[in-house]
Order: C-alpha cells, then sequence, then structure tokens
C-alpha cells in the first residue's frame, strides 16, 4: 500500500471517476470477489449531494472488469424507515445493476453474523450482514458531505451502513465516560473501533456534487466537481476533508483511527496527485455545533440520537417551524427532545422518536424511527397545545 491519493477535477463523473482509477493497479484482485458500497441509503436522486453518483459506482464497476476481478456487486443497508428497492430505484442504483448485470444487494435481507473487535475501546463486537463472508474486498464509495455528528462523512464512516438494521443506530447510543480533549465523542470512538474491522480496501470518493452545512441529507448542494481515490482510505478522507476545507486533524473520527495505526492523515506524509490538488479547495460550511443559531427560539435537548431524528427534526423546523408556535414553554421558547438518554427535560417538550418514550410523561410524544416530519406536525396538531 503506497498510501497514494488521487483528485481528478472532471465535469463528466464517469469520464473523472475513470480518469482517478487509472492512477492504481487493482491487478491483485484478479478473479477476486469484490463489494462495492455506495452511498445509497436515502431517497434522494443522483446529483443532489445525498447519494454516490451511478456514474461513479458504475466507472468503478467498469474498471474492476477491466482488471479481471470476479464476482462483483453492489451492497447498501438503508437507514431505518426507508424502503430499499425505492431507494435503489431512486438513486439509480437498480437501473444500473440491470443495465451492466451487477448484483444489488439490500444488505439488511439475510442473516446477520458478528464480528469481534478485541482492541475495541467503546465497541468490543458489532452485527453486520453474513454475506459479507462472500467477498474478499470493500470499496468505500461515499459523497462528499458535511455530517451533523461527525462533521464530515467520507469513506470511513459510510461504512456503517454496512452495520446490519438496527445496529447503526446503536452507535449512536453509545456513551464514553472518558473525555477527549479534543472534542471526540462516543461516536467518533466507535467509528475508528469499528474501522479496525470493517476497514474498506479502496476508496472512491463521490465530489462531483458534495453536500454542506445540515449534511448528510438537510444540508445545501455543493458542487466541486471532484473525485478522489485512494489505496488507504483513512488516506483518501485526509485529503477528502482538506478539499472541504477542514483540517483532517480537527476531525475527531479521523485522528483516532491515525492515532490507531489505520493510515495517515498528515497531509504531507501521504502521496497526493496532483500536488497542487488544493487549488481545487472549496471551503463547505459546517453543521451548526446549535441549532439556536439557525433557530434562536428553539432549546434542543439532545441525548444519545442519531442522524435520522436529527433530518426529520431540520425538515420539521425548516418547513413547519412557524405551526409550532402553540408549544412555547415559558421561556417563550421551543423546547424539542431526541434522543434515548433524555434525563432532564422541561414539562411540554416536543419529544421526537421512539427513542425518547421514556419521557413521555414529561411531554408530547411523537412515535416513530424517525417519524416524518409532517407525521410530527400532524400528532402535535391532533393533541392540540
Amino acid at each position: 500500500m503506497d498510501n497514494k491519493v488521487v483528485v481528478v477535477k472532471g465535469k463528466d463523473p464517469y469520464r473523472a471517476a475513470k480518469k482517478a482509477l487509472r492512477h492504481f493497479s487493482l491487478k491483485e484482485w484478479r478473479g477476486r470477489r469484490i463489494l462495492i458500497k455506495p452511498n445509497g441509503a436515502r431517497l434522494a436522486s443522483p446529483g443532489e449531494g445525498v447519494t454516490t453518483h451511478p456514474l461513479v459506482v458504475e466507472a468503478l464497476a467498469d474498471y474492476l472488469a477491466d482488471q479481471g476481478v470476479g464476482e462483483m456487486a453492489i451492497g447498501e443497508s438503508c437507514i431505518f424507515g426507508v424502503n430499499s428497492k425505492e431507494a435503489f430505484r431512486v438513486t439509480g442504483l437498480k437501473e444500473l445493476s440491470k443495465r451492466k448485470r451487477i448484483e444489488l444487494i439490500d444488505l439488511d435481507q439475510g442473516d446477520p453474523m458478528e464480528m469481534t473487535i478485541p482492541e475495541g475501546k467503546i465497541l468490543k463486537k458489532i452485527k453486520v450482514p453474513a454475506i459479507l463472508k462472500r467477498f474478499d474486498f470493500i470499496i468505500s464509495v461515499p459523497v462528499m458531505k458535511t455530517h451533523m455528528h461527525t462533521r464530515v462523512t467520507l469513506s470511513l464512516k459510510n461504512m456503517k451502513g454496512l452495520l446490519w438494521r438496527r445496529e447503526k443506530a446503536r452507535l449512536h447510543q453509545l456513551r464514553w465516560n472518558q473525555k477527549d480533549s479534543r472534542g471526540g465523542k462516543a461516536l467518533d470512538l466507535a467509528i475508528s473501533d469499528m474501522a479496525l474491522v470493517l476497514f474498506p480496501h479502496f476508496a472512491l470518493i463521490d465530489g462531483t456534487m458534495g453536500m454542506e452545512g445540515m449534511g448528510p441529507s438537510c444540508g445545501v448542494k455543493k458542487e466541486m466537481g471532484l473525485i478522489v481515490a485512494g489505496d488507504n482510505p483513512l488516506c483518501a478522507d485526509a485529503v477528502g476533508a482538506r478539499l472541504m476545507g477542514f483540517l483532517p486533524e480537527e476531525i475527531s473520527h479521523l485522528r483516532l483511527s491515525a492515532e490507531r495505526g489505520l493510515g495517515k492523515i498528515q497531509l504531507e506524509k501521504i502521496l497526493i496527485e496532483p500536488k497542487d490538488y488544493l487549488k481545487w479547495e472549496k471551503s463547505f460550511d459546517p453543521p451548526p455545533t446549535e441549532l439556536s443559531l439557525p433557530f434562536p427560539d428553539l432549546v434542543l435537548h439532545d441525548q444519545g440520537s442519531c442522524s435520522a431524528c436529527l433530518s426529520t427534526l431540520f425538515v420539521l423546523l425548516h418547513r413547519y417551524k412557524s405551526e409550532l408556535a402553540p408549544h412555547r414553554l415559558r421561556d417563550d421558547k421551543i423546547h424539542i427532545g431526541i434522543g434515548k438518554h433524555l434525563d432532564n427535560i422541561p414539562g411540554g417538550t416536543i419529544l421526537i422518536g421512539n427513542c425518547a418514550n421514556k419521557m413521555k410523561k414529561r411531554g408530547i410524544f411523537v412515535r416513530g424511527c424517525p417519524p416524518v416530519a409532517s407525521e410530527v406536525l400532524r400528532s402535535l396538531q391532533s393533541k392540540g397545545t
């Protein structure tokens, strides 16, 4: 492994991805079984900056075929509440799989298996689809996006989609008693634990259309026209983060993974082509650290939530904020609670999602995992003030 990362600029996702891949010889993969893991877990069309563009996946599949790989498949596990068949159709993965005759796998439909993490600090084992045993190599093909919990989501974070069903939510609900002086959260540590056993063998980052701000699904599209490829995904993520305007050392799950010897994030220690790649840097608006910034009359009680409930909350606030006025409390603010570990909220707090069920006697509970924003509004209206 050379720790080589290649950045390519181009308007056409297929041609740019193919150009980047030509810098890597994958002949050792000849005859081997390859799983392609894109980001296709949500109902979003190509070019929205939410899911991997199918032309990037197609370029990878064609390149792998040229290298003479054996079995090849595309696999994804959708977020809870998203119909996988519909997601595969909307994202373009279904059409691609039919046209190229590549198997498309809903990773949640088979049986699970456990993987132990002997050196895990917060995770000692994880549950993954047993079908992963079929494959020799995994290629992570994420979108270049910000993330409300991890600041960025790139190839390492994309592997969280290989967790089986509700296991994905469990990573958001972990607690870490030790303090990270550099701002790391339990989820960051969990991702670095996961990477010890689910480290992809190659990364192809789709930066053609990214997302900034309230990612991974409620942010603003960010056109980059970039592809980042790397034979060490942690190195590729470091370069991707830098192109987004973030210092890799300040992305906690990248730093923690580097400290565990999974790769380099110091850019001067990575072989990056071209050397003047930073001419393509475009700073992404980071996710807000507090919702009180864009919504100053909101108090969010968030303890152990996942991005699914947070996404529902963002959509609710953007679309229906004015209709939440009847639920202001004595401090003239709207209080909303999400997450499994809520333990101290004022009476009358709006509680979103099944994880908040234990506090329902203290507030207005809206069930769902997660409920969609319109369902939250209807439930609040039916319960009155």
